[in-house]
């Protein structure tokens, strides 16, 4: 029996994307009378390309043919006095050229059809994290990669098959070079002709001991000591993210690490006399000079969507790479981030860099995904999106992180009021708002913030630009199985990537048609879906052997000093810390899964117990911590005589499915019933039966006496 049939009408309407066609004429006509009305002011000076090649070896996908990869850098002049940039921290201390514009350069990565009448109109600009490209890996289940060349790096080719071109540019300055990086070349605030000081920090925690690690994040620059034996400069060290700090002398640590005998610097490094300690929390707070102006690296992102949906030519006469070879602008821009990227977006949005001077968009619609409620400290002095931080606290972000709901609410701490799309509202350029969260983004990334008072006594509502979506039992990372390793349960791995293809195409859908999207879904304090974690606990199964946890990542209120909200200068280093916004969890049913969140067939039609959260084995020296990106998987046992003799609360497979044909009904039964509420393809579902009925064969034939995870494959 084949599954395509399914939801055939939203199929027509949104998978094939060519269709829009018929509206596209007035989009275009639109958009036309708008450039000459207003002629162009995007700030891209010049386009430079420095590399043209075939994405997988010069497959055809679909109707839409083969695809290009241009790579070149964009040459940026910025207007320091325009009222759309005086929210970039220390604009006015950047240097100027004889114009008295701030110039920057950032990479960029382009992918669009070789035959560029083939495409569907769309730009969907990918913010990349820590310089690497994300759209191929949430949307095309590809294998990551900056330069992708062949076909697995391509996916399954699902946005090259609707006929998107892809965009992304460097935005930050601290990415380390190499592997295909995007970097943005920002340039340093002085004040007075002198250099800028001040200081930073970062976090340092270690799997097992060692004298040496790093207090950047991987692949990350950072930025350097002012001066390499500072007696200012301190390393601290506490048990828990709330305990307190306890100073290291400054005679038995030093920046770099020991080779042959010798000391040798690398700001990057720090070694401990003694060594780092496994589940001990290191902080470092330093001096620095020279600060990136950083937030030049969202005015960019800003500008180069200006550049690419309203330009022809830039400043030379070099063409608009998405118009040569018989292209034409886009009539519409999507913006995707995930993770860091999500976060980037969100901040964009609070600082209202959703639009020029002008008025005129700079996206139309944006998919954050598992940003959970943060913004990013990606607009302050000494920004660095490399920072290392805790793993025991929701700090992603330095930042008073205040507002997080896109709709007006109160602290009842500070009595401010606000949202984070108040800036963006009073001009009227508030792109269409999709956030989608893990269930784990709620446990460790505070993402029931976006849709409840930060006391967490009432539900919020969304703005009614903004659609929220929460995946019942999905991981931060999507679909990582194998061993254990340094967790205490098996790697959660449940793959919602089909779930993110349908509402790209729904966010799609809302921009171009004015179709409206299916409504929020996410667990509420009305209904009893969203809960504190003692009444979370109190609910989840009582599994042998299971170890739940006992707190989840917190976000609290930070204190950087009195120069921090206004111009994004933190006196305080390490800032103050307040107290913690209230962050609730998702209800859980009598298997242990989530409840009040869009729940996949795997879930609805479970073998084991997804959660969105996992903890740390005791070989890291800290069992009760929870982990950053993996949840868990608990499998059901096989049947009957295994539950009993493994005193597991929770029916078997056996007593659920007797057969393998009545479980692959079921799943097959729930898919459907997915696709026709157009949460999922008619596309995808043969794939993901298949998947499932494989997943079965594994996880029935597996015995309680296994403990491995090998079952779940890689």
């Amino acid at each position: 029996m084949r599954y395509r049939s399914a939801a055939r009408a939203f199929q027509r309407a949104l998978l094939n994307l060519k269709i829009f066609a018929l509206p596209a004429f007035i989009a275009s006509f639109a958009i036309s009378l708008l450039i000459l009305a207003k002629p162009a002011a995007a700030d891209v000076e010049r386009v430079e390309i420095l590399e043209r090649s075939l994405v997988a070896d010069g497959k055809a996908f679909g109707n839409v043919g083969a695809y290009e990869r241009i790579r070149g850098r964009l040459y940026f002049a910025v207007e320091a006095a325009a009222a759309e940039n005086q929210v970039l921290v220390d604009i006015r201390l950047a240097p100027r050229d004889a114009q008295g514009r701030v110039t920057f350069a950032a990479d960029f990565v382009l992918l669009k059809p070789l035959n560029a009448t083939r495409g569907n109109g769309r730009l969907l600009y990918d913010v990349v994290n820590q310089g690497d490209l994300t759209a191929l890996a949430s949307f095309n289940d590809a294998n990551p990669s900056n330069a992708p060349t062949s076909a697995a790096e391509a996916g399954n080719g699902f946005l090259m098959e609707q006929g998107y071109a892809l965009l992304a540019s460097g935005w930050s300055w601290d990415v380390a070079p190499g592997g295909g990086r995007l970097r943005a070349d920002l340039p340093i605030a002085m004040e007075g002709g002198k250099p800028i000081y001040g200081r930073t920090d970062g976090e340092v925690t270690v799997l097992r001991t060692t004298p040496t690690a790093r207090h950047v994040a991987s692949g990350a620059i950072g930025y350097e000591p002012a001066s390499s034996d500072d007696a200012g400069d301190v390393l601290t060290v506490r048990e828990s993210a709330f305990g307190p700090r306890t100073p290291i002398a400054r005679n038995r640590w030093h920046f770099g690490y020991e080779a042959a005998g010798s000391t040798m610097y690398d700001p990057a490094l720090i070694t401990l006399d003694g060594g780092f300690k496994p589940g001990a929390i290191y902080a470092l707070t330093y001096t620095v000079r020279g600060p990136r102006v950083a937030g030049l690296g969202l005015a960019g992102i800003r500008d180069a969507l200006m550049f690419f949906r309203g330009e022809k030519a830039d400043k030379f006469g070099t063409p608009n790479p998405l118009i040569a070879g018989g292209g034409d602008l886009p009539k519409a821009v999507l913006a995707f981030g995930n993770e860091q990227g999500a976060r980037l977006l969100q901040t964009m949005i609070y600082h209202g860099l959703t639009a020029d001077g002008r008025g005129r968009m700079a996206f139309d619609g944006v998919f954050m995904q598992n940003g959970g409620a943060g913004r990013g400290g990606f607009n302050i002095r000494f920004a660095q999106a490399g920072r290392r931080m805790s793993p025991d606290v929701d700090l992603d972000f330095p930042t008073d992180v205040f507002p997080f709901a896109t709709a007006l609410q109160t602290d009842t701490v500070t009595n401010e009021a606000s949202s984070v799309i108040d800036r963006a509202s009073t001009t009227n350029t508030v792109p269409k708002l999709f956030y989608v969260n893990s269930a784990m983004d709620y446990w460790t990334r505070s993402a029931s913030l976006l849709h409840t008072a930060v006391n967490g006594t009432v539900d919020v509502t969304p703005d009614r630009r903004a659609r929220l979506y929460a995946v019942a039992g999905a991981a931060h990372t999507i679909a990582r199985a194998g061993e254990r390793d340094t967790l205490a349960h098996c790697r959660d791995p449940l793959d919602y990537r089909p779930l993110l293809r349908s509402l790209l195409l729904h966010l799609d859908g809302w921009v171009t048609l004015k179709k409206e999207p299916p409504e929020s879904a996410v667990p509420t304090i009305a209904d009893g879906t969203l809960v504190k974690l003692s009444q979370y606990s109190e609910k989840f199964p009582k599994v042998p052997g299971l170890r739940s946890p006992i707190r989840m990542l917190e976000s609290p209120r930070l204190d950087f000093g009195p120069r921090f909200t206004n111009d994004g200068v933190a006196d305080v280093m390490p800032p103050k810390v307040g107290k913690t916004f209230t962050v609730l969890v998702p209800a859980t049913d009598d298997d242990g899964l989530d409840k009040g969140s869009i729940r996949l067939p795997e879930v609805s039609v479970p073998l084991g117990t997804y959660t969105g959260w996992n903890l740390l084995n005791a070989a890291t020296g800290a069992p009760e911590r929870l982990a950053r990106d993996d949840g868990s998987f608990l499998p059901f046992e096989p049947d009957e005589d295994e539950r009993v003799s493994a005193g597991d609360p929770r029916p078997s497979i056996k007593a659920r499915y007797p057969t393998r044909e009545a479980y692959t009904k079921a799943y097959a039964a729930a898919a459907l019933t997915l696709a026709e509420k157009e949460m999922i393809l008619g596309s995808d579902i043969n794939g993901m039966i298949e998947r499932a009925g494989a997943f079965y064969d594994r996880t029935a034939k597996r015995t309680s006496a296994d403990e491995s995870c090998a079952y779940l494959g890689k």
